[in-house]
């Protein structure tokens, strides 16, 4: 919002923001953030790219299980003694599951659709975290507004940034941690700036009630006076709840939230218009709030893992291990060096020096740069020239650089981390990655406008559609594959130099019973996943096939078929390395795949030109290693009298089929 009186642009002034001084020649519109919000709405439609396993692993492939009753694989952060993972995020981010259930049996009578079908599995979840990321927007609107800034300008930027685009469609608890972490600073600055009028007026009115003479004026004050609205403890059960629910999404989010929730604590204590007294009852004001939503989140993830019944707890029968706090589970895991070994340590600058410019681009280089300015101002300046340290301004580059650096004392660093970092970082800078008029060129501004635009086009190409791009697709087509098998033949896909496949995909529903011809038949599982990931040479999935080809005749009367599930950037190997008594077959090529652990070979070096294909011929065909090759493996003979020993820690997971069903089936 432009500042366009004296008063308005005293308070920015006041606050630390640059004043605008003259009339902005580009108005302040809507226009492009509605097309930005179309845009996210439509990505998470189309967006194929796998950011990371916990998108799926951390929320969907659990609650597909529960609520669906869906085949899909636990993941070991919700199956060991002391899970570290709280069910009310993954419940919240899996409720479209609900709403589908509820309304699968009425859409498959009405209109023959499937709404359990993994393309509506994989999507619904998606449009509803791109809903869920609207309130994020919100919130930095009416956070620019209380700062006397252009607030479609900053939400402009701030929608524009591919972590809006990618990573806010996408079900990671660090989603849900940013927009609670808009919310938070927008409550915070609101509770800064009335508080800061009302104190304000309460003192001059406390001055002319004392000198004042007359009975009927120190009556009339003292009715103004009471007419003040409250400040003290406004917002505190609001922030309360979100501040320990944000905790059981991500411990890291009382990092997050500690300063903009310091911020609200001393609203007019460090300038002392205001006695300590107030810092204590405000204090005080927000342990309500933290102890029901505690107590709330503790109860049902013991519930839910359960450590605890409802018995047991009406007749109070439980003890100090009764009850489940994921929180601090999380971080006793994460205190361990040897733990954190396991997903990989990375140098204490990481976050600083690549991260921050990897997620946030040029505004991170900027933001970085004016701590550097605000740490030099504040050491080298007198004190009349000193930074306002109780300013919204001097808050808002606290909450990005702060936890920037206590997260850079954990070695285990990735830039998903950081995304809470974005809202401060837009209200500071987005006037300098927006050109403010049409008609006066800065060198420098519109080199900062294009670099942010294309650096933010180019990561939504990257994240959102090719890392990884073709691990979602390739479940799709594993499960229309399964579909086209021949009756009583189970397919066995083995993954291989993939992210971890999110096998609620495949829609293998458990105890599904049908009815034929008076005999009810259990539905048994068709297709079994084997995430082999990166441990064993590629040669070596020959072997690997043929033991579970024979695991699966072994213990079932079905058929058997092996898929290998492999970057096309690789497949050449299997291929090379292929035994006589096997026979390899591409069923599909999945296009639009980048793995960064086994990337294209694009060089011509070694590739004879002929007449029929020159460089460019060449080079083309080698563009198709940017994609999932689906291959079936073919056994001429199963030597049933001599197998493989020495299984792999994976195939230990197989499940048979042996039951006690008769024919095949009927109970």
């Amino acid at each position: 919002m432009e500042c366009a009186n004296k008063n308005k642009d005293k308070i920015s002034s006041k606050y630390g923001f640059p004043r605008v001084a003259t009339k902005v020649r580009i108005r302040d519109s809507a226009i492009l953030w509605v097309l930005l919000a179309c845009a996210r709405l439509y990505l998470a439609t189309v967006q194929t790219g796998y950011i990371h396993p916990d998108e799926f692993h951390q929320s969907l492939q659990v609650m597909a299980g529960d609520m669906l009753n869906i085949d899909a694989k636990r993941p070991w952060e919700f199956k060991s003694d002391t899970p570290i993972r709280s069910v009310t995020f993954s419940a919240l981010v899996s409720l479209p599951f609900l709403v589908l259930k509820s309304l699968a049996p009425l859409v498959s009578s009405t209109l023959g659709y499937d709404l359990l079908s993994p393309r509506v599995l994989l999507v619904a979840p998606r449009i509803f975290m791109t809903l869920f990321s609207f309130l994020a927007d919100y919130s930095v609107y009416r956070a620019a507004r209380l700062c006397y800034l252009r607030p479609w300008t900053c939400v402009e930027v701030f929608a524009s940034s591919y972590v809006m685009l990618v990573y806010a469609t996408r079900t990671l608890s660090n989603t849900v941690e940013l927009v609670l972490m808009a919310v938070v600073m927008w409550r915070v600055c609101e509770s800064m700036v009335d508080s800061t009028k009302v104190i304000r007026k309460d003192n001059i009115l406390k001055d002319l009630y004392e000198n004042v003479s007359s009975v009927q004026e120190r009556v009339r004050v003292a009715r103004m006076r009471s007419r003040l609205p409250t400040y003290n403890y406004v917002d505190s059960a609001l922030l309360s709840v979100l501040v320990t629910y944000g905790i059981f999404v991500r411990p890291t989010f009382l990092v997050y939230s500690f300063v903009p929730l310091a911020f609200w604590l001393q609203r007019g204590v460090v300038t002392k218009e205001l006695d300590f007294s107030h810092f204590n009852l405000r204090c005080l004001s927000l342990l309500p709030g933290i102890f029901i939503t505690f107590t709330i989140c503790v109860l049902a993830d013991s519930f839910y893992y359960g450590s605890i019944t409802f018995t047991e707890l009406v007749h109070w029968n439980v003890t100090g291990h009764s009850f489940v706090i994921t929180p601090f589970n999380f971080l006793l895991y994460n205190s361990k060096q040897n733990n954190l070994a396991v997903h990989g340590l990375h140098p204490y600058y990481l976050h600083l020096a690549v991260n921050i410019p990897l997620l946030h681009g040029i505004l991170g280089i900027l933001g970085l740069y004016t701590v550097s300015r605000y740490i030099t101002s504040f050491i080298i300046h007198n004190m009349t020239r000193k930074p306002r340290v109780s300013s919204i301004a001097t808050m808002l580059l606290a909450s990005f650089i702060v936890p920037v650096l206590v997260l850079s004392l954990v070695p285990h660093q990735e830039p998903r981390f950081l995304l809470p970092t974005l809202p401060p970082l837009v209200l500071i800078h987005a006037d300098s990655v927006v050109i403010l008029s049409a008609r006066r060129i800065k060198v420098t501004q519109h080199l900062a406008f294009l670099t942010w635009h294309v650096w933010n086009i180019l990561c939504v190409v990257f994240f959102g559609f090719l890392h990884q791009g073709g691990v979602t697709k390739t479940m799709l087509q594993v499960h229309q594959h399964s579909l086209q098998m021949p009756p009583h033949t189970n397919t066995h896909v083995i993954f291989s130099r993939l992210y971890s496949p999110p096998t609620f995909l495949l829609a293998q529903q458990l105890g599904v019973v049908a009815e034929t011809e008076g005999h009810k038949y259990l539905m048994t599982r068709s297709i079994f996943a084997y995430d082999e990931g990166g441990r064993q040479p590629v040669e070596s999935l020959h072997q690997l096939a043929a033991k579970i080809h024979y695991q699966a005749l072994s213990n079932s009367s079905r058929g058997a078929e092996v898929v290998v599930c492999l970057p096309a950037s690789v497949s050449g190997e299997l291929f090379s390395t292929q035994p006589a008594q096997i026979k390899l077959r591409l069923l599909h090529r999945i296009r639009g795949h980048l793995t960064l652990e086994d990337p294209p070979d694009l060089s011509l070096a070694t590739i004879p030109v002929t007449e029929s294909c020159s460089h460019l011929c060449q080079f083309m065909r080698r563009l198709d290693q940017f994609s999932v090759d689906i291959v079936a493996v073919e056994f001429d003979k199963v030597e049933a009298d001599h197998p493989d020993e020495g299984l792999p820690p994976t195939l230990h997971n197989i499940h048979t089929q042996k039951t006690s069903l008769r024919k095949d089936g009927e109970l």
